[in-house]
């Protein structure tokens, strides 16, 4: 992940659709300079982006991905698991959690911990794998729980108190071609499970990026009927 996090189009195309919702959230907040959490941040490129718009937190419990983290200047680094956060009530703006709830056991309890350190007006912002039906070594490779639906992932927010805002699927029109893939080495595949993430090369890292950012805005303007992920946003009900 610290090696590809900065380059590979997934990464990018990703964060880019995280940072324009965050721009987006953080304005109507009316903070100059928000409290954010980076909940499970991994090796970091994400919470160093965040730090333009935030004052940003990144907690991470696997203590080599805070090492690799803690060289990109920025966030304040912390360790912890998100279903025990090390925080205060209401001491955060904004979390967010980009592909993190499918890797913690009880996610119910690590969404209340949520729900309990956001502030008044806070907002949760989440990506997550859709489709149990998709799974495949890749997941097992990752060591995801589960992958979500669109009434799941809501059921589970609602629960918590949380009142969903916005919500799609997203990246869609590679969708047919994963799906297949999956399946198929689902069926066929033999020996040790394997991660789908792999470098590209830099015309056709372009054009995913390209295609994941448009993806994106159609997200956001329309929603999107399917995908390999879901992306969205949810705040403490009043």
């Amino acid at each position: 992940m610290a090696r590809l996090e900065a380059t590979h189009w997934w990464f990018r195309g990703r964060r880019a659709l995280l940072l324009d919702i965050l721009r987006e959230r953080c304005r109507l907040l009316g903070e100059a300079r928000p409290r954010l959490l980076d909940l499970g941040s991994g090796t970091g490129a994400n919470s160093v982006a965040y730090c333009a718009m935030a004052q940003v937190v990144a907690m991470e419990p696997a203590a080599d991905a805070v090492r690799h983290a803690r060289a990109r200047p920025g966030p304040m680094y912390s360790r912890g698991e998100g279903t025990r956060l090390p925080f205060a009530d209401r001491v955060f703006d904004v979390v967010v959690a980009s592909d993190v709830l499918e890797h913690i056991a009880d996610d119910a309890r690590a969404v209340r911990e949520v729900a309990r350190v956001l502030a008044p007006r806070g907002t949760f912002v989440f990506s997550v794998p859709a489709y149990q039906w998709l799974w495949s070594a890749h997941d097992e490779a990752l060591a995801h729980q589960r992958r979500y639906r669109r009434k799941t992932i809501r059921r589970l927010l609602e629960d918590a108190g949380l009142r969903v805002g916005w919500l799609s699927y997203w990246n869609t029109v590679l969708f047919p071609v994963a799906a297949m893939r999956r399946l198929a080495n689902r069926s066929f595949r033999a020996g040790e499970a394997a991660s789908d993430v792999a470098p590209a090369g830099p015309v056709a890292t372009r054009a995913l990026v390209l295609l994941l950012r448009t993806e994106g805005l159609f997200a956001r303007k329309v929603g999107l009927p399917l995908g390999l992920s879901l992306v969205g946003w949810a705040e403490l009900r009043r």
